[in-house]
């Protein structure tokens, strides 16, 4: 009796100091079974809390998901976050074309293509940030589909176009649900729950530093460099813990080309989901870095490379010979396309800063990859720069955010290197045009004097035409949207290069190369078929295009013309044996000298390198690699005396630097040709190639070798071909 009424009393008690305490009843979760399709984070639960990070009051970042047990069948997914308002549908979050193998979606990441938010319609992750009182609910949903999404270049993805592009082919779905109520006593909770158990201090004196260098103020200082230019239309930004993103197609928004008097015949295409990342926590770097590339991102979302032409700078010494100002290379306003058919600046982007809507010397114009600023010609605070003030990256410190780059009217105009640290593995470069490799635009050799008149314009219809005159006579290059696939464009075009011949073709400008990794791993391909599962793994330096028969099986990602373009790639196919497997291979070369860096210090031939092997993906035995038994034929070498690389003017076809060139044959791609002509591969040590990017990142069988023609330095341009008989 005495047991029963103590528990009784204890009962009682607990549940009189439970009730004082105004403890929060905890949510009842839905039971999930094993099997079952689920969407879950690990920093909410299904009914429970946002966190306050995820919200404007707080970080404003998207919040890490994971998922499991996808449908059979599954190719690609879709996620939406929505909240059902009370006027309609609101979405704060909406992406597709994440990749099958995914299982998760980290802190701040985007994955796949993004579509808009209806907070301010910008294709980014908008933060909920409810006006009015009481909790709201917000819902993601992830749904699995049976194949990816494509839509036409210049459609905006919502959340009603998305939901009706996948609606039939919809395999299942899951949720996620959450609350959040915006309030001054959800507010205040926070506020006491993170209140320090000291005294307050006093605010160093470079507080503003400070706050401007933190991951969520540099981030919102990106945002805002965007937004204050009148440019979140078209361009958009999101952060991870490490880098802010601008987001854009690189195409401008103003007059472009008109004005170049040397022109490369390179044509302005747009970019696919070109992401410029900006380091968020900005450190100096011992040594300043160049490179052949993108050095930042205007604010526009247009990339900016240094002054030069060709080649790395020697930051301490002006180079007349590549100054693409001088050589009248850029257009009107400070830009051109450069040799992947994409547009940059290459000095200050005058006509963007003309269309911003803040045209101040305190607004930022653009963001260099290391995670500085870079201002105009003026200090922000309206000051001239004196002479000698800017140092060789043609910047100088900053109070609030520790150093800044500025745009000058001399050399070296713009950002001619960073002095902050920067992983340039991870820097962005636009894709190639892909197409007809050994035809169309497949090795432009521009004029070697003035042009007039170059212009360019965009008609109606969103067809392009490049037009211009030499030596009395006109050309033009005419490239419009192709009707069938998103990113392909279809030229005409009559160019000094190809002779003033009237051609056609389609190119298409794939998706930004992924250069967090340098191995590349293809989607398996659908245009072949056969018993026979394979996987076929490449390196070269610096490209390569591999066909079964005639029929391309896969080209390079990475363009010929890119600064250290050389890289891993990887595709699984299906087919029969017998296999015949061609392939071009290519070495960069400037002009028909066979040189690179013409005229800068480092001037010098090039040298190649190429190594493959194919495996079962079924037995993962390999069923063929890349060795002496391959029969290669020369297409291009160069220079025939190797004397040419010490040339100060080397000219192609002149004194030592002669060249030999001729054209595949027509019919090489074809089972049946005859090469019994042809000479075998030359097998080239390890030591010799000396291959970079991606290589590690394959297992390479003891066997397969690395090939190429008799000289890894003359031999610049090869066709090869074997047949993979039945293991």
């Amino acid at each position: 009796m005495m047991k029963k009424f103590l528990f009784i009393y204890l009962s009682l008690a607990t549940l009189f100091f439970l009730s004082a305490c105004d403890v929060e009843p905890s949510v009842s979760q839905p039971q999930s079974h094993p099997g079952d399709f689920v969407l879950q984070s690990s920093t909410m639960v299904d009914g429970g809390d946002m966190p306050i990070i995820y919200t404007c009051d707080g970080d404003s970042v998207s919040p890490p998901l994971h998922w499991r047990n996808a449908p059979k069948g599954t190719k690609s997914y879709a996620l939406i976050m929505h909240h059902n308002a009370p006027e309609g549908v609101h979405w704060y979050w909406t992406l597709y074309n994440i990749d099958a193998a995914k299982t998760q979606i980290e802190e701040g990441q985007i994955l796949g293509d993004i579509g808009t938010n209806s907070v301010n319609n910008t294709n980014q992750y908008a933060p909920p940030c409810s006006k009015g009182p009481g909790q709201k609910r917000y819902t993601y949903t992830l749904y699995a589909l049976s194949s990816p999404i494509e839509f036409a270049s210049d459609e905006t993805v919502d959340r009603e176009t998305l939901l009706g592009a996948i609606k039939d082919i919809t395999l299942g779905s899951t949720q996620l649900s959450v609350n959040f109520e915006r309030s001054s006593k959800r507010l205040q909770q926070v506020a006491k729950k993170h209140k320090p158990n000291h005294p307050p201090q006093v605010a160093p004196a470079n507080t503003a530093k400070q706050n401007a260098n933190s991951h969520s103020s540099r981030c919102e200082k990106i945002k805002h460099s965007v937004s204050d230019a009148g440019f979140e239309q078209s361009v958009s930004v999101s952060c991870d813990g490490e880098y802010g993103y601008i987001r854009s197609n690189t195409y401008p928004n103003h007059e472009i080309m008109t004005g170049i008097t040397a022109t490369n015949e390179q044509i302005p295409v747009p970019s696919l989901n070109y992401a410029a990342p900006i380091k968020l926590s900005p450190k100096k770097a011992q040594t300043k870095t160049t490179i052949d590339a993108a050095l930042g991102v205007a604010v526009n979302g247009v990339p900016i490379y240094d002054y030069s032409s060709q080649g790395e700078l020697d930051v301490n010494h002006y180079d007349a010979q590549h100054d693409t100002v001088a050589l009248g290379q850029l257009d009107n306003c400070g830009g051109h396309a450069g040799r992947g058919d994409d547009y940059h600046y290459h000095a200050s982007p005058t006509c963007m800063i003309n269309t911003m809507k803040n045209q101040k010397s305190d607004a930022i114009i653009g963001w260099a990859y290391d995670g500085y600023p870079l201002y105009g010609n003026q200090k922000p605070d309206g000051s001239d720069i004196a002479n000698g003030e800017l140092d060789v990256c043609n910047g100088q410190e900053d109070e609030t955010f520790g150093y800044r780059y500025h745009t000058s009217t001399t050399p070296p105009y713009i950002i001619q290197c960073l002095v902050g640290e920067v992983d340039t593995s991870k820097l962005p470069r636009v894709a190639p045009l892909s197409g007809d490799t050994q035809g169309i635009r497949a090795e432009l050799k521009p004029p070697q004097g003035k042009v007039d008149n170059l212009t360019h314009t965009i008609a109606p219809d969103g067809s392009r035409t490049m037009r211009y005159e030499y030596q009395g006579k006109h050309y033009f290059t005419t490239y419009s949207p192709s009707n069938d696939e998103s990113g392909c464009y279809n030229f005409t075009q009559k160019t000094i290069s190809n002779g003033g011949v009237l051609q056609t073709g389609t190119f298409c400008r794939n998706a930004q190369p992924n250069n967090r990794k340098p191995m590349r791993v293809n989607q398996p391909s659908t245009s072949f078929s056969g018993e026979n599962h394979l996987k076929l793994e490449a390196w070269a330096d610096n490209w390569f295009a591999a066909y079964i028969g005639d029929k391309l099986l896969i080209e390079d990602s990475v363009p010929i013309t890119t600064e250290r373009s050389f890289n891993a790639e990887s595709i699984e196919f299906s087919t029969d044996y017998p296999i015949h497997l061609n392939l071009i291979i290519k070495d960069f070369k400037q002009n028909d000298t066979g040189l690179e860096y013409i005229g800068a210090k480092n001037q010098q031939m090039g040298d190649g390198g190429f190594i493959m092997q194919i495996t079962n993906t079924d037995n993962h035995e390999v069923v063929a690699v890349s060795d002496e038994s391959w029969k290669c034929d020369v297409l291009h070498r160069a220079p025939l005396n190797k004397l040419c690389e010490n040339k100060t003017n080397p000219v192609a076809g002149q004194g030592v630097c002669t060249f030999m060139s001729k054209e595949a044959p027509d019919d090489w791609l074809q089972n049946n040709y005859d090469d019994a002509s042809w000479p075998h591969a030359t097998e080239h040590p390890f030591a010799k190639v000396g291959p970079k990017d991606g290589y590690d990142e394959i297992k390479w069988d003891p066997s397969a070798k690395f090939i190429w023609g008799d000289d890894l330095e003359t031999v610049n341009t090869l066709i090869c071909r074997t047949t993979i008989e039945q293991p």
